[in-house]
């Protein structure tokens, strides 16, 4: 990983994102790879794409060195130049305990905070968990880790998190300016530290105190379980700016079969319901849920063609937008310790055209950007990875 020293590494959060497990990397290539890359030029003359960089110990990419420029390639031939992200000064601070800034909250994209408030999920344990997901697994596979990388701790202390996250505030440098707050955790269904016992009463208290620290101007984004609408208002009342309350597909019976804990304990319609209500108390481009974009072909339960898959999930990219409800794609990174470890990649002609049924869709309605994702509406413009559907325009 000699050509990364000196740049921001892959800090950890709920998920892996990678195709290949610590123990098939290398901790040496898990630890010190790249957070994040924006590629760029090359003989395609790519506009700047930023992706978060998934490990695989089997992919035909690899950046390297090729006339003197850091380069993407396939399989040996160059595909695109690279910009690997540069740490920000307070990388490398530690709070009076030692723990390193950079473990309390990582930088994603150069703009993005990235605060995960409690790191396990309620749903695993009873076969209940997402299928997709290895959120449980990943915990487990840290602290099987060494090194001032890991940060494996459950529940994220209050304080650290608000010392951090002035430090990340007064960064006013173009290049790593924060732009954005996005708050997540697993389910909690049942008390945690500090008797909280859902969502909302365990991630107040972190709202309220960054707010008190740093003010209004940078959006948080809160990704929870769906969430009783008094509770989404208390949310907004303390200072959310986007509610994520992550439907993940858009099926009825693809949600049951992959998210079973979900449809147990809220439950499709009232899942949905609750989105679209939500926009009477956020507002338009403020309640944003999560789409695993490829899950909808998820085998065995999922749809066997493309066609099928992506008429389904421009279904509810319609419902959803037509009551201002602005869904965000994630694509699915098959992950290792999820259920659903060693299923095939989801074919790229899906992907391509859901980003075109949600653009064409976002544009019919005349909707706002989603907030608190950054810019959007043509190429290059986006610095959130999974930009594609954000990066359309005409």
């Amino acid at each position: 990983m000699e050509l990364a020293k000196g740049c921001r590494e892959q800090a950890y959060y709920l998920f892996s994102y990678n195709i290949s497990s610590p123990d098939e990397l290398g901790e040496d290539v898990s630890a010190n790879a790249p957070e994040d890359m924006c590629f760029h030029a090359g003989p395609y003359q790519l506009r700047p794409t930023s992706v978060r960089i998934v490990l695989s110990a089997k992919s035909p990419y690899a950046v390297d060195v090729v006339g003197g420029e850091l380069t993407v390639c396939e399989n040996g031939l160059p595909v695109a130049e690279v910009i690997l992200p540069q740490k920000p000064a307070y990388y490398g601070k530690r709070c009076e305990d030692g723990t390193l800034y950079e473990q309390v909250i990582p930088l994603l994209y150069n703009h993005y905070a990235f605060i995960t408030t409690f790191r396990v999920c309620h749903y695993w344990g009873n076969q209940e968990e997402c299928k997709f997901c290895d959120i449980n697994n990943h915990v487990r596979e840290l602290r099987a880790l060494t090194g001032d990388h890991v940060g494996a701790d459950a529940i994220k202390d209050k304080a650290k998190v608000v010392e951090v996250i002035g430090a990340m505030s007064e960064d006013t440098t173009p290049e790593h300016r924060m732009i954005t707050i996005i708050m997540t955790s697993g389910s909690i269904l049942r008390k945690v530290q500090r008797g909280a016992d859902n969502a909302t009463d365990f991630n107040l208290p972190y709202i309220e105190a960054i707010r008190e620290r740093i003010g209004h101007r940078v959006p948080i984004v809160m990704i929870t379980e769906s969430q009783p609408l008094d509770d989404v208002k208390r949310l907004r009342a303390a200072g959310v700016t986007v509610h994520n309350a992550n439907l993940e597909v858009w099926d009825r019976n693809l949600f049951a079969a992959i998210a079973p804990g979900k449809a147990k304990f809220v439950g499709y319609d009232t899942w949905v319901r609750r989105l679209v209500e939500a926009v009477d108390i956020m507002g338009e481009g403020n309640v944003t849920p999560n789409m695993v974009s490829g899950v909808e072909m998820a085998q065995p339960w999922g749809f066997d063609n493309v066609d099928d898959a992506v008429s389904s999930a421009s279904a509810g990219f319609e419902y959803l937008m037509s009551h201002g409800v602005i869904p965000h794609l994630d694509t699915w990174c098959v992950e290792p310790g999820s259920p659903l470890e060693g299923h095939a990649p989801v074919p790229l002609d899906f992907l391509i055209r859901a980003d075109i049924a949600w653009y064409q869709t976002w544009k019919k309605y005349s909707l706002p950007p989603f907030a608190g994702y950054g810019p959007m509406g043509g190429p290059g413009r986006a610095v959130y990875g999974n930009t594609a559907s954000v990066d359309m325009e005409g």
